[in-house]
């Protein structure tokens, strides 16, 4: 019911108690997201809303979230409609897909992400260094605080 009202720090106390690690561990990542709707769109993944979380992140202009948020959901085609759609990350959902299929030690079938692959040069250093301006930027942007709570 915390979750519901938004209210991390009861959702954390209580989630600590029931010694729910997985959950603890996940209200505490959403309190350190500098944004609100990054919050929310978080909440609405973690109740299993993943259309409403990417409506939330997209309408507040936080186009690598929501590419990130399809890439952590095993979403490899989604996140590169929204990286292309959004001309931003491409070579992003390049490097992610190419680690995850190296370790399952699989190649490259797509012929969308292998056309991609040809077009776009992807560098672990650019790729990485991109996804921390990113996360900069959207720290600094106005209204932007850790969760306190009320």
């Amino acid at each position: 019911m915390a979750l519901n009202g938004s209210e991390l720090n009861t959702a954390e106390v209580a989630y600590s108690a029931l010694d729910e690690v997985d959950k603890l561990q996940y209200v505490l990542y959403i309190k350190d997201i500098p944004t609100e709707e990054g919050r929310a769109a978080e909440l609405a993944l973690f109740k299993r809303q993943p259309q409403l979380a990417e409506r939330i992140l997209l309408q507040a202009g936080l186009h690598y979230r929501a590419i990130q948020m399809a890439i952590n959901l095993f979403q490899w085609e989604h996140a590169l409609e929204l990286a292309v759609a959004h001309k931003t990350h491409v070579d992003t959902v390049l490097h992610f897909r190419a680690k995850y299929l190296a370790a399952a030690g699989q190649p490259e079938r797509s012929k969308r992400f292998l056309q991609y692959a040809e077009q776009v040069s992807v560098s672990e250093a650019s790729v990485l260094a991109k996804i921390q301006h990113e996360l900069e930027n959207e720290a600094a942007r106005p209204g932007a605080r850790r969760y306190v709570g009320a």
